[in-house]
C-alpha cells in the first residue's frame, strides 16, 4: 500500500499518514471521524482566511480513573491519543484549531472508547459536548481529563497539571497535585523576575 507523509517542518520528523486509515479493523466510524476531521480542519482555516484569527492547539488526554483505559478519542473529530488509567500529558497529537481570542459560550464535541480487559462486554462509545473554559495568550495546549461515570473536563493550558497556576481545582487534579503552593510560586515569581502564563 501507498504512504503519504506530513512532515511538521523540522526536517528530521515526520508523521507517517499511511493507508493504515483504510484498514477495515479499525472500523468505517474511525475513517469517517478522521475525513470529518480534515474537512473540519479544512472549513476552519477557510474560515479564519476570512476574518477571525485561530490557533492550533495539540490535544492531550489525562485519565483520572484507575480502571478505565482510554483507547481512543476524539476533540471536534480530531484524534487524541490513548491514555492509560491514572496517567496522562505524556502524548500529544495535532491538532484542533482554536480562536486567538476566547469568548463565552465555546464547546467542544469530546467523544471516546474504553479499552477492554480480557473477557469484558464492550462499552458503546461516549460523547459529550462541554464548555471550553476561558483560556489566554499564549494558548498552549487542549487538555482533555476523564473521570469515573463518564464524566470530561476540558483546559487550554500551557502549563501541566502539576503547575500551581494550572486552571482547575485540587480535587479535580488528582492524582497530580501541585508541585508548589500558590504563595510559593508567586514569591519564586518575584524572586526571578520570570512570570508563566497558564
Amino acid at each position: 500500500m501507498g504512504r503519504w507523509w506530513f512532515g511538521d517542518g523540522a526536517g528530521d520528523r515526520r508523521i507517517d499518514l499511511s493507508m493504515h486509515f483504510f484498514d477495515t479493523n479499525i472500523g468505517f466510524s474511525r475513517m469517517k471521524r478522521f475525513f470529518a476531521s480534515m474537512l473540519g480542519i479544512a472549513f476552519l482555516s477557510l474560515l479564519a482566511s476570512c476574518g477571525e484569527r485561530t490557533v492550533t492547539a495539540t490535544i492531550k488526554g489525562f485519565n483520572h480513573t484507575k480502571d478505565r483505559y482510554i483507547h481512543v478519542f476524539f476533540v471536534n473529530g480530531a484524534m487524541g491519543p490513548n491514555v492509560e488509567p491514572e496517567g496522562g500529558g505524556g502524548k500529544r497529537t495535532c491538532c484542533v484549531l482554536l480562536p486567538a481570542q476566547w469568548r463565552p459560550g465555546m464547546r467542544a464535541r469530546i467523544s471516546w472508547e474504553y479499552g477492554l480487559e480480557a473477557g469484558e462486554k464492550p462499552l458503546p462509545e461516549q460523547s459529550v459536548e462541554v464548555e471550553i473554559p476561558r483560556y489566554g495568550n499564549p494558548v498552549g495546549d487542549f487538555h482533555v481529563h476523564f473521570y469515573n461515570d463518564h464524566k470530561v473536563k476540558v483546559v487550554v493550558s500551557s502549563c501541566s497539571p502539576e503547575h500551581p497556576l494550572y486552571p482547575m481545582d485540587d480535587l479535580s487534579r488528582l492524582p497530580w497535585k501541585a508541585d508548589s503552593t500558590m504563595d510559593e510560586y508567586l514569591k519564586w515569581e518575584s524572586q526571578t523576575g520570570e512570570r508563566h502564563e497558564c
